[in-house]
């Protein structure tokens, strides 16, 4: 039964893809806010979470608190599925600007220290101790690998907040 729904899910995810000739808006959104390091038989891919990355990503109810928590600290969402069995470690920390931040992980599905099978998913959320100057390199550092970060300038327009809507001129009394 599981397989069955893991077929269907890949369908669903796959079928816009099918005729489509431009990448999905969602796929040049991943692009600008997701980068991926390789573990020993793991890759595992990092995508900040912001209010665009939070609506394609998670659905409502769920959405409004990783939105808010994504406001308040850095946030990213982590995912991965091994390609042997392996040993997870979920501690990361930050580099920027000569300092770093601890990061706390968040257990989604197997995103916790400890044994992963092959082929088993990993989802999670890393959430950092402060918010990161989004407009400066930083670094992620596990025990095993680095990942670098740098938006694109693309990448920090699509984050800044769109403007509030015009509020019609009151004739005066």
């Amino acid at each position: 039964m599981r397989n069955i729904l893991m077929i269907v899910l890949v369908c669903l995810l796959l079928a816009p893809l099918a005729g489509a000739q431009e990448p999905s808006p969602n796929a040049a959104l991943f692009k600008e806010f997701s980068r991926s390091v390789h573990i020993d038989g793991l890759t595992l891919s990092f995508v900040l979470l912001n209010d665009r990355t939070v609506d394609a990503l998670f659905e409502a109810p769920g959405k409004y608190a990783m939105r808010a928590r994504a406001r308040m600290a850095t946030t990213f969402f982590v995912q991965g599925t091994p390609e042997k069995d392996i040993q997870l470690n979920s501690r990361f920390v930050v580099e920027q600007d000569g300092q770093t931040a601890a990061g706390t992980s968040h257990n989604i599905k197997n995103f916790a220290d400890g044994a992963v099978a092959k082929g088993t998913r990993i989802d999670g959320i890393l959430e950092m101790e402060k918010k990161l100057d989004l407009s400066h390199a930083f670094k992620i550092k596990g025990s095993q690998a680095t990942l670098e970060f740098k938006l694109s300038p693309e990448a920090l327009k699509l984050m800044e907040p769109p403007p509030p809507p015009a509020t019609p001129a009151t004739p005066p009394k």
